[in-house]
């Protein structure tokens, strides 16, 4: 773990696939807990970077593909470890609608048709055409998309993002909907692990 001032910074290699929440904590609320949970319950690797300043953390925001990955001392053993990854984002649009990008497109695919059944009061937007594009995940220099085999970029409105305090009282996890998305994202991430994918 790393920590200024303002950030902090974990990493915990587990499994091929990993999870990111990259703009944890303040910056987009609720990213970084659905990021810890399916890994904790899933055996992917994590790497958080999470604001933590008591307020303004959104000055701490930086695009996806256009990071200061020196800043970050921890991504590069997160990105010598794993084969692919989910980055968790959060988004302030339309409120029924997640945006699901990334260049790992049998992923992506494969996700969206596990969560329109699932959470149907979504939309789950896939086409990189009517995705907004800063929320694409498209770009070969976006996170996402550095670990050998590209990944998947969720971006998700506040509902999909809702936390509430842990039974041990030291933190949050994910809650409603954000926790059937989470459960959901554990058999997904789970299934690809058994692949090895």
């Amino acid at each position: 773990m790393a920590e200024g001032r303002d950030v902090q910074e974990y990493l915990r290699l587990e499994g091929p696939l990993g999870l990111m929440a990259v703009h944890g904590g303040g910056i987009e609320p609720g990213t970084e807990e659905i990021a810890r949970y399916v890994a904790h319950h899933s055996g992917a690797s994590l790497y958080v970077y999470a604001g933590r300043r008591p307020a303004g953390n959104l000055c701490l925001h930086h695009p996806s593909h256009d990071m200061r990955i020196e800043e970050r001392s921890l991504f590069a053993q997160f990105l010598n470890h794993v084969k692919t990854a989910i980055s968790i984002h959060g988004h302030g649009r339309r409120q029924n609608r997640a945006y699901v990008g990334g260049l790992h497109h049998n992923m992506v695919h494969r996700f969206v048709k596990l969560a329109r059944p699932a959470l149907s009061q979504y939309e789950w937007i896939s086409d990189p055409k009517i995705i907004p594009h800063g929320l694409r995940g498209q770009s070969l220099s976006n996170v996402v998309n550095l670990p050998p085999a590209r990944g998947m970029q969720l971006e998700l409105p506040p509902q999909l993002r809702e936390t509430k305090r842990s039974p041990d009282g030291r933190g949050f996890e994910p809650t409603g909907d954000a926790l059937l998305l989470s459960r959901l994202l554990i058999n997904f991430v789970t299934s690809l692990i058994d692949e090895g994918s």
